[in-house]
């Protein structure tokens, strides 16, 4: 049971109706249902890695927050899904327990914060001003992309044992392909904005041994060359797309199939 009174999970849709197949549960819900809703869908995701070759298992998601207090076995799931390297995976949190960026011949997934801190920016993108509170907001995991059985999950939920015991939250499974793909690309546009941040932020430190603050470069070719924003005037930018070692690999073969 979820919400006195009523049935669990509620379903509508699928083979022969307008909507697509959509399951949907409402917290909040006794601790053993709550753990029982949230290993489901750690098992959905685990599934990506047993997907057969040449098809690509792949998980995208959005969460607002993969740390907490107490066990919560979905921020466990994709914080470490990155190391899978059976899983072709993007993720965005404002706050994961660690970001792992993408790095020239690595094979691992991507995780970036949506809280890179000190970037330098050139003009006029260097005037975006900080947000002090949360940046990403969403509550989202897409699982089998391109796959046979793709599924989103959504909805209100923080997707954490206590948010499912206390809140009055929703979660929803939608299994639809279109839905899927207008989810990954939402998914995309969040990890690549702030990959390319987060990168920036991560080499200011690096140099400086601290966060500091955006600087205004009036030269903008001086600014570009010193950020290496510049197009190639050869094809070796292809030669991550051929290596097996590389995500750029993976990358292509799913979007590619």
């Amino acid at each position: 049971m979820g919400v006195a009174g009523l049935l669990w999970p509620f379903t509508w849709g699928g083979a022969g109706t307008d909507l697509p197949a959509t399951t949907a549960t409402f917290s909040p819900h006794a601790p053993a249902l709550a753990d029982s809703i949230l290993q489901g869908l750690v098992t959905r995701i685990n599934a990506e890695g047993e997907v057969a070759s040449p098809k690509i298992g792949s998980v995208f998601f959005a969460v607002m927050g993969l740390t907490g207090p107490g066990q919560n076995p979905v921020y466990d799931a994709l914080n470490d899904v990155h190391e899978n390297h059976s899983i072709f995976s993007f993720g965005i949190s404002d706050a994961p327990k660690s970001v792992s960026l993408y790095g020239v011949g690595e094979k691992g997934g991507v995780l970036v914060t949506g809280k890179p801190g000190a970037t330098v920016l050139p003009p006029r993108f260097n005037q975006v001003p900080n947000i002090a509170f949360h940046e990403i907001h969403h509550k989202f995991v897409v699982c089998g992309f391109n796959g046979d059985d793709p599924v989103v999950y959504c909805g209100s939920s923080n997707l954490a044992e206590g948010g499912e015991q206390h809140n009055g939250d929703n979660l929803l499974a939608i299994r639809d392909a279109d839905v899927a793909t207008a989810f990954v690309i939402e998914a995309l546009g969040l990890v690549d904005h702030y990959d390319f941040l987060d990168n920036l932020a991560t080499k200011i430190r690096a140099k400086s041994g601290a966060a500091v603050a955006p600087m205004v470069t009036a030269d903008k070719q001086s600014a570009a060359a010193a950020a290496g924003w510049f197009l190639s005037t050869t094809d070796g930018w292809t030669t991550k797309y051929f290596n097996p070692a590389d995500l750029h690999y993976v990358d292509r073969r799913l979007f590619g199939a």
